[in-house]
């Protein structure tokens, strides 16, 4: 009975510590949270995720009138994946890919009115 009554003194002491919510804390558990900066007029600027602090998955950013200005992927703190970058109008920019913060493969640019306008292989050597 006396170990029964600690045990549930010791549950209702998490409770009201945690507002109610029990939440079982795990020494290595990942930290996630949602970085968002904005424009003084409330615009999103840049969001994406933060796990310790380090990005993580997909990052946005956006001119301050709401268009999206770039699109980044993170792994561990480092771009990651497909990269673009768009213009002011929406229209796509560059397009192109990352590993390990370096630019790969074949990167494609276009005018602001949307033409093509070339390509950029980043995995030729200089004597190539």
């Amino acid at each position: 009975m006396k170990k029964a009554s600690l045990i549930l003194a010791f549950l209702m002491m998490l409770v009201a510590c945690n507002d109610g919510k029990i939440k079982e804390l795990k020494k290595d558990e990942p930290k996630t949270e949602k970085h968002i900066e904005t424009y003084p007029n409330g615009q999103v600027k840049i969001r994406g995720n933060l796990v310790k602090g380090i990005r993580q998955g997909k990052w946005e950013a956006f001119y301050e009138n709401g268009v999206k200005w770039s699109e980044s992927n993170y792994l561990f703190g480092k771009r990651n994946g497909i990269y673009k970058v768009f213009y002011p109008n929406g229209r796509l920019k560059i397009h192109g890919v990352y590993e390990n913060e370096t630019k790969v493969d074949v990167w494609f640019f276009y005018r602001e009115n949307g033409q093509f306008e070339k390509e950029v292989n980043f995995n030729k050597k200089a004597n190539d």
